[in-house]
């Protein structure tokens, strides 16, 4: 899901390399803003609790968007059910709790493993399941319906209903509302437009090949963003690259050497792992990525930094110091905060400048 980002009081920096954006806080100029975590929702204990945001609990929460309305969706996977963070109080969004696939109103649905979320202009969310591979269609209240796929895994185009996808793929809509699916297991990258369902790229190998979309090869990928020029950026994880699918469909690598590490630096340098989740871009062309328990950002250029996180554990604060347990999806609201589902520290998460 994207959203814009509004950094505003941007200085230019000049260096003898260049000149390089910084951006510093308007209340002290000369003092730097810094990337923060805060915790918003959730004890850290592994259960089902709704409530008040600091007293509710999870069952290690995979994904989250932020909706139009301000509020934040979650999918709570081991208690197979979506979750609403809205003015400090969590609640359940849609599903019963027990687990299966029935579609219906907010207290019949059923979910496996509700894994990735994304939503569209009108406020409707897709979510796909990490043990069902069929995509499911949420409105603004809570009503679940099929939206692609049948219960069979596997790979066929066509009509949506009677489409196959694998289960885990990872979800993000375009500006025009069209549904793009980082299908992993197929190692392609589909769409969902008009009750149809096609290719843009990948020919269902697993391995490494720029070029066009038709012949290019993808190694499991994972999340997925797109930016306002209509550029599809992929986290393959297999291959430790960020990959960018170009608007006329030409796929290359933005960033990554192509080994696996933590390696910050110039994009032909720098290293991701194969635990890279989710992706998301703000309204500068930057991408955010959760990459094992750090969380990186990819310029528009390529250069990876890391912005929070370092080793496993739970710890708040500035980026540097604080720490992350497996965070996983994430989204990017218009004010530029990033939500994150943390996890094994079954928390959402807040980074943002201050």
């Amino acid at each position: 899901m994207q959203k814009t980002l509004a950094l505003t009081a941007l200085v230019i920096l000049c260096f003898t390399n260049g000149c390089q954006k910084a951006t510093v806080n308007p209340e002290n100029p000369s003092v730097p803003k810094k990337w923060k975590v805060t915790t918003v929702a959730g004890s850290g204990t592994a259960s089902f609790i709704n409530g008040p945001a600091s007293g509710a609990s999870f069952r290690f929460p995979e994904d989250i968007v932020a909706t139009n309305d301000g509020s934040i969706v979650i999918t709570d996977v081991l208690n197979g059910v979506l979750r609403r963070l809205a003015a400090g109080e969590v609640s359940t969004f849609a599903g019963s709790g027990e687990f299966g696939i029935v579609n219906g109103g907010p207290t019949q649905a059923r979910f496996r493993s509700p894994y990735s979320l994304a939503i569209d202009g009108n406020g409707n969310i897709y979510s796909s399941d990490d043990n069902d591979p069929r995509i499911r269609k949420i409105t603004s209240n809570g009503e679940v319906s099929t939206f692609a796929g049948t219960d069979v895994s596997g790979f066929a185009e066509g009509n949506a209903a009677n489409a196959q996808f694998r289960a885990g793929s990872y979800l993000v809509t375009n500006a025009a509302g069209d549904l793009i699916v980082s299908d992993g297991i197929n190692n392609r990258i589909r769409k969902i437009s008009g009750g149809q369902v096609s290719t843009i790229a990948g020919t269902g190998a697993g391995g490494f090949k720029e070029g066009n979309g038709n012949e290019a090869e993808f190694n499991f990928p994972g999340g997925i963003a797109i930016d306002r020029q209509g550029n599809i950026y992929i986290a393959d994880r297999g291959n430790h690259r960020i990959r960018k699918i170009s608007a006329d469909g030409i796929v290359s690598t933005l960033a990554g050497s192509g080994t696996h590490g933590n390696k910050d630096g110039n994009p032909s340098e720098a290293q991701f792992t194969l635990d890279m989740r989710d992706l998301v871009i703000d309204a500068d062309g930057n991408l955010y990525l959760s990459d094992l328990d750090r969380i990186r950002k990819i310029t528009p250029q390529g250069v990876v930094s890391t912005i929070a996180g370092s080793d496993a554990g739970f710890a708040e604060g500035d980026g540097k110091d604080a720490k992350f347990n497996y965070p996983n999806g994430m989204s990017i609201n218009s004010t530029g905060d990033i939500f994150i589902a943390d996890l094994n520290n079954n928390r959402i998460r807040k980074l943002s400048l201050q």
